[in-house]
Formats: structure tokens, sequence, C-alpha cells
């Protein structure tokens, strides 16, 4: 299963736990003929949005506001292990779903 599969499936099955708790999810992925495909994922909570874009090579930006209006930036150069994109998936989720929310 390629990278962008594998964000799509993560997207479908969080939906049914984040949306039912005011969590707006928003997934789209390339579906012409680019040169880099990729998906971009939107999540926001309140004051809290987070912004993934995944590039089928593996490449991934992490952008996200905190509810203080922070911003922070984040670039991934391989996620193409599994693990490591579970690694960046998870964070999304830390972020999105503070222990304190």
């Amino acid at each position: 299963m390629k990278i962008l599969d594998q964000v799509e499936v993560w997207v479908n099955s969080v939906r049914g736990i984040l949306e039912p708790v005011g969590i707006v999810i928003q997934f789209e992925r390339t579906h012409d003929q680019r040169l880099k495909p990729s998906c971009t994922l939107n999540i926001r909570k309140r004051l809290v949005e987070v912004d993934l874009i995944v590039w089928e090579s593996g490449e991934a930006d992490l952008n996200f506001q905190q509810s203080d209006g922070r911003v922070n930036q984040e670039h991934f150069d391989d996620l193409l292990d599994p693990q490591a994109l579970s690694v960046v998936l998870e964070r999304v989720m830390t972020i999105i779903r503070p222990a304190n929310p």
C-alpha cells in the first residue's frame, strides 16, 4: 500500500471518532497526472488547526496553529516507512486532542 493510501485509510479510521466531538476534517487527494501526487489533510478544533501535506515521494509538511496563535512548521523527508508515518499521524492527534482540552 502506498503512502497516500495509508494516509487516506488513517483519515477514514479517525473520522468517526473526531467528527462527533466537533472536530472538522477535510481530506483531498490529487487524482490527475502530477509529477508528485499528494494528499492534503486539514483538521480544525476551535482555535487549533493542523495542515498536513504528504507527497507520494514520502516527503511531508506539517503546519499547525495553536490556540494562542503560534504557528509551527515541520518538514519530513522520508515517511515511506509505515513506522515513520505513524509517528507523524500520532503527532497530528496529539496536537488536535490535547490531554486537557
